[in-house]
C-alpha cells in the first residue's frame, strides 16, 4: 500500500490529537479526584451514585432534625425538672405548715411566698423554645398556653396535640407535650391546688375553733340514726385499757374493745367536716394537698421518663446515622472511582499517556523529515 505524505500527516495528527484528548480527560479526572466525571463515563454507576447521594442527603436532613428534636426535648426536660423541684418544695411546705408549733403569722408568710411560687409555676407552663414557640401549647405553638381569667383561675388555651419531627426514615418523634396533661392532668390542677393552699394557710387557727371542733367530734353521729361513735368513747376505752395490767385476764378483751372503738372513732372523724379555723380542719386539708402534690410528682415523673427515653433514642439514631453516612460515602466513592487506588491509577495512566505523547511527537518529527533526497545523500 502506498502512503502519501498527506495521509502520513493526517494519521499522525489524528493520533496526536487523540492522545492529547485522553491526557486532557485524565488531567480533569486527577484534578477532580474521581474517574466518573460525566454520566457517559459509566452510566450505571453514575445513576446508582446519584440515587445514593440523594439518600445520603436525606440522612443528613434527619441528622439536622434530630438535633432540633434533641434541643426541644432538652428544654422540655429542663422545665419539667424545675417543675418537679417546685412540687417537692410545695410538699415540704405542706408538711411544715401542718406542724402545730407553726404560728398563724408563719403560715401567712408561707402563703405570701406561695403567691410568688404560683407565678413561677405559671412561667414554667408558658415556657418557650429558642424560637419563641411555646413548649406546652400543643399544635398552637404561637399561642400562650395558660392565662388567668378575671377570678385568677388558670385557663388552658392550647390543644391536646404534640409537635413531632421525622428523625429517621421510619421514625417520627414527638418533641413537645400537652401542657394540660402536665399541669392539669389526671384530675390534678396545680394552679387550683396552689390557690386553695394559699387560701387555707391564710385562715388563722383559733383556740375557739379547736374547742368547737373537739365538742363536735365528741357528739358526731355516724352513720345517722345508729348511735354515737364519739372520740370520747375511744378515750374511755383506751383509759380503761391503760389502767389494766397486761397480766390481767381481761386485758385482751379490753385491748380488742379499745381497737374497735379506735376504728369507729377514726371512721366517724373521717366522715365529718372539721370546724373551719381548727387545727383538725387544717390538718385534714393539708393531707389532701399532700396527696395531690404527690400525684402530680408521679405524673410529671412519667412524662420526664418518656422525654428521657426519647433523648436516648435520638442518641442511638445519631450513632446509626453516622454509620449510614460513612457507608453511603464509601459506596459513592466506589461507584465514582474516588478511592485512593482509583486516583493512583489515574495518575499512573496520565504519566503513561504523557510519555506516549512525547514519544509519538518525536517519532512524527523524525518521520516527517524523511525525503527521497535525504536517502540519496
Amino acid at each position: 500500500m502506498r502512503i502519501s505524505t498527506q495521509m502520513l500527516y493526517q494519521i499522525s495528527n489524528n493520533d496526536l490529537t487523540n492522545m492529547q484528548s485522553q491526557i486532557l480527560k485524565l488531567n480533569q479526572q486527577v484534578t477532580a479526584g474521581q474517574k466518573v466525571l460525566l454520566p457517559s463515563d459509566d452510566p450505571v454507576n453514575a445513576a446508582r451514585a446519584l440515587d445514593m447521594t440523594q439518600t445520603q442527603a436525606l440522612n443528613t436532613q434527619y441528622e439536622t432534625n434530630r438535633k432540633n428534636a434533641n434541643s426541644s426535648l432538652a428544654q422540655v426536660s429542663s422545665t419539667l425538672d424545675s417543675f418537679t423541684d417546685m412540687l417537692t418544695k410545695l410538699k415540704s411546705d405542706v408538711i411544715k405548715a401542718g406542724n402545730q408549733s407553726f404560728s398563724n403569722s408563719e403560715r401567712a408568710n408561707l402563703a405570701s411566698e406561695l403567691k410568688s411560687n404560683f407565678q413561677e409555676v405559671l412561667g414554667y407552663a408558658n415556657a418557650t423554645d429558642g424560637q419563641g414557640n411555646y413548649l406546652f401549647a400543643g399544635f398552637k405553638s404561637t399561642t400562650q398556653p395558660f392565662t388567668l381569667d378575671g377570678n385568677g383561675n388558670a385557663v388552658y388555651n392550647g390543644d391536646q396535640g404534640t409537635m413531632s419531627l421525622q428523625v429517621d426514615s421510619t421514625r417520627q418523634m414527638e418533641i413537645s407535650a400537652s401542657g394540660q396533661a402536665i399541669f392539669q392532668g389526671n384530675g390534678q390542677d396545680i394552679f387550683q391546688s396552689m390557690s386553695n393552699l394559699i387560701s387555707v394557710l391564710s385562715v388563722p387557727v383559733t383556740e375557739a375553733a379547736n374547742n368547737a371542733d373537739e365538742q363536735a367530734a365528741n357528739t358526731f353521729e355516724y352513720p345517722a340514726g345508729s348511735g354515737l361513735f364519739p372520740i370520747q368513747a375511744y378515750k374511755t376505752a383506751q383509759a380503761t385499757l391503760d389502767a389494766t395490767d397486761a397480766s390481767d385476764p381481761t386485758y385482751a378483751a379490753k385491748f380488742s374493745a379499745a381497737a374497735a372503738a379506735k376504728l369507729k372513732s377514726d371512721t366517724a372523724d373521717a366522715a365529718r367536716t372539721p370546724v373551719p379555723g381548727s387545727q383538725a380542719s387544717l390538718t385534714r386539708q393539708l393531707a389532701t394537698f399532700n396527696g395531690q402534690f404527690s400525684a402530680m410528682i408521679d405524673n410529671v415523673g412519667t412524662v420526664s421518663a418518656s422525654v428521657g427515653s426519647r433523648q436516648n433514642e435520638l442518641d442511638s439514631l445519631d450513632a446509626a446515622g453516622k454509620v449510614k453516612d460513612q457507608n453511603y460515602t464509601s459506596a459513592v466513592n466506589d461507584m465514582l472511582g474516588r478511592n485512593t487506588a482509583d486516583v493512583s491509577e489515574l495518575i499512573s495512566d496520565l504519566t503513561l499517556k504523557q510519555t506516549y505523547l512525547s514519544a509519538a511527537q518525536k517519532v512524527f518529527v523524525s518521520t516527517s523529515g524523511l525525503t527521497l533526497l535525504n536517502y540519496l545523500k
